[in-house]
């Protein structure tokens, strides 16, 4: 994955060469967080992350999913935008894990003025992505000996995206590509860890919205998280680098403890402080988290998820 990962960086190295002094935007949607686990955690889900949102944050996440899992989250967000996410799992044995998800913004209505303060009349801001997955165990894809290379996970997202404002439309598609090793048996050093690597926005498309053009980040997201008593503590800490611009590295870290055998409390930082509150009743799990941002104030999000069935 690694190796994968260095030759696909090397293939787009000329592409975002090329865009550097373009300037451009980032898709807002691109940057929420969407999971109300993760947000609870500040965004450090990389090596955490095992069910249906990992086909956003880590599609190799995706891979020792046992049952079928569907997936609903809402965000209230700033003035009179909302965030939404659906997903659905359905693992298959031998094969792996196939996932789809559904992520939509929209600002709500803006009253629209031109350049000579000409009424415009009211439009919206909206952006979806459909995020089609796949992750497995490496042994699904080839039979190793090795020991170590049965716990290890790999997986691939590829990312359909829209925009529209206004009058205007743009569309694009990109792929993440991430690795998940949980080295549970394998070294008396590391049994408690679990690592995670992700790469997103591979082979970016060049769009514009208007005049405007879009930037898809090329990213890169190393993950590890400890666990301590008994795996009823974790400790998970994120580090994440734009490539091929002049962008600060970026650590998020998230603790998370399970009580009851049922309840699990949160928080975390990524540009603010982040909380969060899981229930889990067999095979409902109940989420809700909140971020204050320094800059932008606070979001409550709230999810829901059921588990049902079996491997195919």
């Amino acid at each position: 994955m690694i190796l994968i990962a260095i030759m696909m960086l090397l293939l787009t190295g000329d592409i975002w060469a090329e865009e550097l002094g373009e300037g451009g935007v980032t898709l807002p949607i691109l940057n929420y967080m969407a999971g109300t686990r993760a947000m609870g955690l500040g965004s450090a889900y990389t090596a955490l992350s095992d069910e249906i949102t990992s086909l956003y944050w880590n599609p190799a996440g995706l891979g020792r999913l046992n049952k079928q899992q569907v997936y609903a989250m809402y965000e209230k967000l700033y003035e009179s935008s909302t965030y939404w996410f659906g997903g659905y799992a359905l693992p298959f044995y031998g094969i792996g894990v196939f996932g789809v998800g559904m992520i939509y913004l929209s600002t709500g209505d803006i009253v629209g003025t031109g350049p000579l303060q000409e009424d415009l009349g009211v439009y919206s801001d909206t952006q979806s992505m459909v995020i089609i997955s796949y992750g497995a165990p490496v042994n699904y894809l080839k039979k190793f000996s090795s020991r170590h290379l049965k716990f290890l996970d790999v997986g691939i997202s590829m990312k359909l995206i829209k925009h529209t404002m206004y009058t205007y439309s743009s569309y694009g598609i990109a792929f993440d590509i991430g690795a998940k090793y949980v080295p549970i048996k394998t070294s008396k050093i590391f049994k408690d860890f679990i690592f995670g690597l992700v790469v997103q926005n591979i082979l970016p498309p060049s769009n514009k919205l208007g005049t405007e053009r879009e930037w898809y980040p090329l990213k890169i997201k190393l993950g590890v998280c400890y666990r301590m008593l008994y795996d009823t503590l974790l400790i998970n800490l994120d580090f994440s680098q734009i490539l091929f611009r002049e962008h600060s590295p970026e650590l998020n870290i998230g603790l998370e403890y399970l009580f009851m055998n049922m309840f699990r409390i949160r928080t975390g930082y990524k540009e603010g402080v982040s909380a969060g509150l899981g229930m889990e009743i067999e095979d409902f799990s109940f989420d809700y988290a909140l971020n204050y941002n320094f800059n932008l104030g606070l979001v409550h999000q709230f999810s829901a998820s059921f588990r049902f069935g079996g491997v195919r």
